[in-house]
């Protein structure tokens, strides 16, 4: 547990003006920070960091000030998705908003908290490569002006903002960008969106954007939720306060965004612009909801779903996986006998793996769609993707980066399912004739 200001670090960063060797401190792997200033590095660094570790820093700063982290040195092995080693910083401690992960030697601008905490986590696999990091925070105030990675305060009469990257690459993956746009009393906010690319689904599950009138973020205020490659019908606030947050998951990425906002009269004519339409879920009104169950309850009762379907949403999950994963893991059957059985069959690369208790939820980069149902696919540029809760982790035991033949069935939101009863094999390319075949079977 240490601490250390920028007077003391600044002489053993960059040595002395007589050229002495530079010193460092002696970096350990996290710890609790405080302070209005000081550094924080990877383990052993400058030294190759090591493996298999996770290490975790909590900064905190004076009440009343916010935390801002700028790195000064990156370099960890680089992948696209960041999915082996990575840098994690959160906007706080405990279930907090992920503000950016990221790995390779792009340093991204500085990373502002909301409030006078924020925590950074470094991950590192088996095969490391590589200084690590090495980043300074300091207090500041709220609201600061200053160059950021993403986010921040507008308040000029006009102006733009974008997603990180823009316009030389994709937005990262695993990152949240809040903007908080503020015009004078008695004037109102335009957003108009120039350009519009962010990973498609039908609910705006994964990547997406969002709006809301005010200050903060609240299903009472919120205007829309966005993604797809369409952009937005211009946007109009209530009042003098638009707050915009986009935020992507750690799978598929896509070109992004960029918005430019105008400040008008509170009186100007909006009638030419249709009102924007919110691509979530709709929230239903409560005295729908009496009738809605009326309806519901005159209707057959009769069971619909497997067990496997209904498994996300049931209290009884738990003991069902429990059970479910002590059986013996051992796959039967072939492609084709399971081939009419399921709802979806696919052929994809595993891209990222999020464990859970007993379950896995894995992200898919679909390769061939021999079979969709009612999958629910997203779509980035030509890139497609899935997502599908795996009940047991071990079984069928996948692995990251490894192509598979993927069959299972399909919940009420579109997710697939894979139980161990399932079919999940890796991918052979002689597999790939059978499929085709298969593909024109009436089952």
């Amino acid at each position: 547990m240490w601490s250390v200001t920028w007077s003391l670090w600044l002489p053993l960063v960059f040595g002395s003006v007589f050229g002495q060797r530079q010193r460092w401190p002696a970096f350990l792997c996290g710890g609790n920070v405080t302070g209005s200033s000081g550094l924080i590095g990877s383990q052993g660094y400058p030294g190759v960091y090591p493996a298999n570790t996770k290490c975790v820093w909590r900064i905190t700063v004076p009440q009343g000030k916010v935390v801002s982290l700028t790195f000064r040195s990156l370099d960890l092995e680089s992948d696209g998705l960041c999915r082996y080693d990575y840098v994690d910083v959160y906007d706080g401690f405990v279930n907090s908003q992920r503000l950016g992960r990221f790995c390779g030697t792009a340093q991204p601008g500085a990373l502002i908290s909301s409030h006078n905490r924020m925590q950074v986590v470094m991950v590192s696999d088996a095969n490391t490569a590589g200084s690590g990091f090495l980043a300074g925070y300091a207090a500041i105030r709220p609201n600061a002006r200053g160059e950021r990675y993403c986010g921040g305060l507008l308040d000029k009469p006009s102006g733009a903002f974008t997603t990180p990257n823009w316009p030389e690459r994709d937005y990262p993956p695993g990152v949240t960008c809040s903007w908080h746009i503020i015009a004078p009393e008695h004037q109102i906010i335009e957003l108009k969106f120039e350009k519009f690319d962010v990973e498609r689904d039908n609910y705006c599950r994964y990547d997406h954007m969002a709006v809301y009138n005010g200050a903060e973020i609240s299903d009472t205020s919120r205007i829309g939720k966005f993604c797809g490659d369409s952009p937005p019908a211009p946007i109009f606030s209530d009042g003098n306060h638009l707050f915009v947050q986009f935020f992507s998951d750690l799978s598929l990425t896509a070109d992004g965004f960029i918005c430019h906002y105008t400040f008008k009269p509170k009186n100007s004519t909006v009638s030419d612009s249709p009102v924007p339409v919110n691509t979530a879920v709709p929230t239903t009104p409560g005295p729908v909801a009496l009738a809605y169950s009326e309806a519901l309850c005159k209707q057959k009762c009769k069971r619909s779903g497997t067990v496997e379907s209904h498994y996300c949403s049931s209290n009884f999950a738990l003991a069902y996986s429990e059970a479910l994963c002590k059986q013996k893991c051992k796959r039967s059957g072939t492609v084709e006998s399971h081939y009419c059985s399921s709802n979806f069959v696919l052929t994809g690369t595993l891209v990222s793996a999020a464990m859970r208790e007993q379950s896995v939820l894995a992200t898919f980069s679909v390769t061939n769609l021999y079979k969709e149902g009612n999958l629910s696919i997203q779509q980035a540029g030509k890139s497609m993707s899935t997502k599908v809760v795996i009940l047991c982790k071990k079984c069928p035991l996948v692995r990251r980066g490894l192509n598979y033949i993927v069959m299972g069935h399909v919940d009420e939101q579109g997710q697939g399912v894979v139980s161990p009863q399932n079919f999940v094999m890796a991918f052979k390319t002689k597999k790939q004739r059978d499929l085709a075949v298969l593909k024109n079977v009436r089952c």
